[in-house]
């Protein structure tokens, strides 16, 4: 089964998605962070600098379990922030 929607819908149930998930200790949060990885290229650049800010504001209390969840939180971030890095560069060329 093939679901279509806009970019715009699909970034807006993305970063709710991931919102959902902050503070959350349960498989989601690497769930949709994995789905949301696999599908950075296809987000608007609002929709990067949206997360990256949500990420950017968590505290450790949003990052759950330390030895489970923390280690995604950070590598979503990261992910985040080449995503951006690499979208910067290829502006300035």
């Amino acid at each position: 089964m093939k679901i279509d929607i806009s970019q715009e819908d699909f970034g807006a149930l993305a970063v709710c998605a991931i919102r959902y998930c902050h503070g959350r200790q349960t498989y989601m949060p690497n769930l949709i962070q994995d789905i949301c990885k696999a599908h950075l290229k296809e987000f608007s650049d609002n929709d990067i600098c949206v997360m990256l800010n949500d990420c950017e504001r968590m505290n450790d209390y949003d990052y759950g379990s330390s030895t489970i969840n923390k280690p995604g939180w950070l590598a979503w971030h990261e992910a985040l922030k080449a995503e951006k890095e690499r979208r910067d560069a290829e502006n300035r060329a």
